[in-house]
């Protein structure tokens, strides 16, 4: 892509910064390296350029692009729960599923039945409570060893099937995937929205002034009344009593004035 900018910030090949410098100047000192100009920072005013090797830069940008931190393996680490011989079986399943849980994240499962009292007399009951978890737990898991009695504590070793945690890494690798592309989408969308925003808008512009040779707005009708006490007033004055309508009473004391001139002068 070419670089349109007339000054560019460059950083050189060993990371130092150069300054601002002319682009010809830029593009002289990447083909004097042998290697090329890349614009690394476009947001910038003026934009940053980087002399290095667009080849291996474009590698590197795709591999950070697919690469998606997965969920770390816990291969060999050892979890452990607990139940008791008199269990309740809702109790018990809760438990199991959080063994299956940590089983398919592989982790290596510790299932301990600890007895109290008099419960010592009926150790059949945890053996029995044992091969249970170990049935129920046997889509996940296997069973890799069970432990010598050790006190009041009777314990079994599971550990996961590879082909499980497999395949249950590649969901989750899948949904991270679906997510990272989600954000970045997103990421773009709101950087685009910004950009928009930062744009100077039309629709709060204040009217343009009419130019000098558009026709005045008429006046209103009468007009402003001069105030300047000069001739002008007086004539406009003037104007408004003739213009007036006679009162019913001033047009009968012309009539009669009217009729006495006529009398007098026959």
């Amino acid at each position: 892509m070419e670089i349109k900018a007339r000054q560019v910030r460059l950083i050189n090949t060993d990371g130092t910064q150069v300054g601002i410098v002319p682009i010809e100047d830029a593009l002289a000192r990447a083909k004097a390296a042998g290697l090329d100009l890349v614009e690394v920072g476009a947001e910038a005013e003026p934009p940053v350029c980087k002399i290095l090797d667009y080849g291996k830069f474009k590698y590197g940008s795709q591999r950070k692009k697919e690469h998606v931190p997965t969920r770390k393996q816990h291969f060999g680490q050892i979890k452990e729960i607990r139940i008791r011989p008199k269990i309740d079986k809702h109790d018990l399943a809760r438990k199991l599923a959080h063994g299956r849980e940590l089983l398919e994240d592989g982790y290596r499962l510790l299932i301990t039945c600890v007895f109290r009292g008099r419960e010592m007399t009926h150790l059949e009951l945890g053996r029995k409570l044992l091969a249970d978890a170990t049935a129920a737990l046997g889509e996940v898991s296997k069973l890799e060893r069970t432990l010598p009695q050790e006190g009041r504590r009777m314990a079994i070793m599971l550990m996961p099937r590879v082909e499980v945690v497999r395949a249950k890494t590649q969901e989750r690798d899948k949904i991270a995937r679906a997510r990272a592309v989600e954000v970045e989408a997103h990421r773009k969308k709101s950087k685009r929205k910004n950009r928009d925003a930062e744009r100077p808008g039309q629709a709060g512009a204040a009217p343009a002034d009419p130019p000098a040779d558009s026709p005045a707005a008429p006046a209103a009708p009468g007009g402003p009344v001069p105030t300047d006490g000069g001739e002008a007033l007086a004539s406009r004055i003037e104007g408004l009593e003739a213009a007036a309508p006679a009162a019913p009473e001033d047009k009968k004391e012309q009539e009669n004035a009217q009729a006495e001139n006529a009398q007098g002068n026959p």
